[in-house]
């Protein structure tokens, strides 16, 4: 494509030194597309190492500047084209956003030692940073298409905007979202890639005809690109915010009343200590764990519950009919996450209304042979518990949380709500149940998580002393919950040395049996220093937390919560 430099000085050697400067600065102008050089009469020999060491150094510049600018071009493009694809994904509800399709679909596709490895290292942000890494690939893999397609006649947007498309219609196959529209994916697909060609040929251009690095009108250019690219992303973040306000599912649904609400029984009085955890957990302020990136969006109109596999009449379920057919319960119960470390805030306490799940069953007539009841979500997440598990009366297929319809991050309109198992299993946007004859094993069964999934029992040091302070010879709180699933809390102590002592703290009486429970002691410090402070509970069963450390993988953490208070 290039002539060497040595037959360039053997073609050109009869022309003149200026000849260089006029052909060169052509060079500049033209974006780099001959590279061509000339050579003085043979007289100015003098001059020629000088004339050969600057037009290579010129050479040089221009190939980087011609790379620099494909690329700039190209990443103004992408991100023009990502931009205007996630807008049309906050607007239409089918409308799937290719990087966060390949993130989900990675998701799934993780073996399970690296997705429990994932998740120890980096906690939740694992997905968060998978998702950024999804678009941060899609960015540079359309640059690097920008720069690629180009030839010695300059960029090539059409075909590069064709890659682009095939790669993103690739990657939006690959999402497990239900709710996805081909049609309207596809036509979101197209109008990105038009962009991506059009800006991306006309900031190349623009920035061709710039002089130099320094020039105003191409530092304009960058500028109005990129400040176009970022307006749209936070105008589409503004955006949805908007619609998952404004729309998303439509909550405003009726439910039906429970025989028995969940009220806070009767009970001697407790301490009012400032730090502790609510007894009650607000739905905003439950932990959300789950394999989405984007929540599904579930609507109670049109929504069935389908119940079938070895029974003798499947049933189908309409949010209204599942109400009216089944008696309606409403409880407080623990729901905590299997990978919350020891102390952690991945637990809450809510009250959960909806219908006993073996009222249902006995409806349906579960066969003999029975093992396992596999759940279904719209999201296409998979896990199942025992049909013994399912026949216990405190299992639900939840409807509410604290006395509203549950909200689209927990499930709306139905989830399945088990006291005495992890997270995991209480399968979110439910949708079908089959009873089946084996032993299902679930997403996270499949990545090496325990299937039974038995709460453990747990504590938690919310308060000690203000802060972690506190004055030698007056006294302070510590203070904090614990649970145990459907065993319950029969006591709790205290260690103010580090476990070489204990001492028991008061309890509030539970709010159910299924309840955390409150607990609280009251300390006076009588040595200054440094003290670590530890608790443990006993469940209902008089069995003691376990001491032992180790870690949520692979069926949940133990160990003994400690905290340090300096005492002055």
């Amino acid at each position: 494509m290039r002539l060497s430099l040595a037959r360039r000085i053997r073609d050109r050697a009869r022309l003149s030194t200026d000849q260089i400067s006029i052909r060169y600065t052509h060079l500049l102008v033209s974006g780099g597309a001959h590279n061509e050089r000339v050579i003085p009469p043979d007289g100015a020999s003098t001059t020629d190492d000088a004339n050969h060491a600057q037009a290579q150094d010129r050479d040089g510049v221009s190939e980087r500047r011609l790379k620099r600018d494909l690329l700039l071009a190209g990443t103004i493009a992408t991100s023009v084209a990502l931009a205007a694809s996630w807008i049309a994904s906050t607007i239409a509800e089918g409308v799937v956003f290719a990087p966060l399709a390949l993130a989900e679909a990675v998701i799934r596709a993780t073996p399970g030692d690296v997705a429990t490895l994932l998740i120890e290292l980096l906690g939740h942000w694992a997905m968060r940073l998978l998702a950024g890494g999804a678009v941060l690939g899609a960015l540079a893999f359309g640059a690097a298409m920008f720069r690629r397609t180009a030839d010695e006649d300059g960029p090539r947007p059409v075909t590069a905007a064709a890659l682009v498309l095939v790669a993103a219609a690739a990657a939006t196959l690959l999402s497990p979202s239900p709710d996805s529209e081909f049609v309207e994916s596809a036509i979101t697909l197209i109008i990105s890639a038009v962009l991506y060609a059009k800006v991306g040929g006309f900031v190349h251009g623009e920035l061709s005809r710039a002089r130099d690095d320094l020039d105003v009108g191409r530092r304009r250019i960058i500028a109005l690109g990129l400040g176009a690219t970022a307006a749209m992303v936070a105008g589409a973040g503004v955006t949805r915010w908007l619609v998952e306000r404004m729309a998303g599912p439509d909550r405003n649904v009726s439910l039906a009343s429970p025989t028995r609400a969940a009220t806070a029984p009767a009970r001697p009085p407790f301490p009012d200590i400032p730090g502790l955890t609510p007894e009650i957990t607000a739905a905003e302020d439950h932990y959300v764990i789950d394999i989405n990136i984007v929540k599904p969006s579930v609507e109670a109109q049109g929504w069935t519950l389908t119940v079938g596999g070895l029974v003798d009449e499947p049933l189908e379920l309409d949010f209204a009919s599942l109400q009216d057919r089944f008696e309606v319960v409403e409880e407080f119960s623990v729901l905590s996450c299997i990978s919350n470390e020891v102390g952690g805030s991945l637990v809450g306490n809510s009250a959960w209304g909806g219908v006993r799940l073996k009222d249902v069953l006995e409806a349906a007539g579960v066969q003999p042979g029975a093992v396992d009841l596999v759940l279904r979500g719209a999201d296409g997440y998979t896990d199942s518990i025992p049909v013994e598990v399912g026949r216990s009366p405190s299992t639900l297929l939840a409807v509410s949380q604290n006395g509203l319809p549950l909200t689209q991050e927990h499930g709306f309109p139905c989830r399945l709500r088990v006291p005495e198992i992890y997270g995991m299993k209480n399968v979110k946007w439910l949708e079908s149940i089959d009873v089946v004859d084996r032993d299902y094993q679930g997403y996270w069964m499949d990545r090496g998580w325990s299937d039974e999934a038995v709460v453990k029992t747990q504590s938690r040091i919310d308060v000690a002393g203000d802060n972690g302070e506190a004055r030698s010879g007056e006294p302070t709180w510590v203070a904090g919950v614990a649970w145990a699933g459907v065993r319950g809390i029969s006591s709790v102590e205290v260690s103010l040395d580090d476990g070489e002592t204990w001492e028991e703290a008061m309890l509030k009486a539970p709010l159910a049996p299924n309840a955390w429970r409150l607990w609280a002691y009251r300390w006076t410090p009588s040595d200054t220093g440094t003290h670590r402070i530890t608790c443990r509970a006993y469940d209902g069963r008089g069995e003691r937390q376990s001491a032992e450390e180790r870690p949520p993988h692979p069926s949940g953490a133990t160990g003994l919560p400690v905290v340090e208070v300096n005492v002055a």
